[in-house]
C-alpha cells in the first residue's frame, strides 16, 4: 500500500483547482453509447460538472427519478437531437432507459470486476 506522503513531486506543487483543471481538461469531448433495443446512438459529454446535476436536482424538487431524467435530456443528445422529458418518457422504451441511466449514472467498469 502506498503511503501518503510518498506523491510524486510534479503533485505536490500542483493546488487542488489544478488538478481538478487537469482531470477536467484530460476528460474533454464527447462519449457515445448506443442504446441496445432501439440503436439509437446516445452522446454526451465526458466531463459533466455538479453544477448541472445540482440545477436538475432543483428543477425536480429533489426527487431523484425526475432529476435523472432532466439531466440526461439537458447533456444528451440522441442520434444528434435533443429529446424532451416527455418525449424521452412517451417514446424511449424501458430497457434502452435503463442501460442510459446505468451508463450516465453507474460507475466505473472496474467497480463491476472487483467481487469477480
Amino acid at each position: 500500500m502506498q503511503n501518503p506522503s510518498d506523491t510524486k513531486s510534479s503533485d505536490k506543487t500542483l493546488s487542488v483547482i489544478d488538478k481538478l483543471k487537469a482531470h477536467r481538461a484530460a476528460n474533454e469531448g464527447e462519449a457515445s453509447f448506443p442504446l441496445p433495443e432501439t440503436g439509437i446512438t446516445v452522446t454526451f459529454p465526458k466531463f459533466r460538472n455538479h453544477g448541472q446535476w445540482q440545477r436538475c436536482l432543483r428543477l425536480a424538487k429533489n426527487n431523484l427519478s425526475k432529476a435523472q431524467l432532466l439531466y440526461i435530456c439537458q447533456i444528451a443528445k440522441f442520434d444528434g437531437e435533443k429529446l424532451t422529458d416527455s418525449d424521452f418518457r412517451a417514446y424511449v422504451p424501458l430497457n434502452d432507459a435503463n442501460e442510459l441511466l446505468a451508463e450516465i449514472f453507474g460507475g466505473s467498469d472496474e467497480d463491476e470486476d472487483e467481487g469477480n
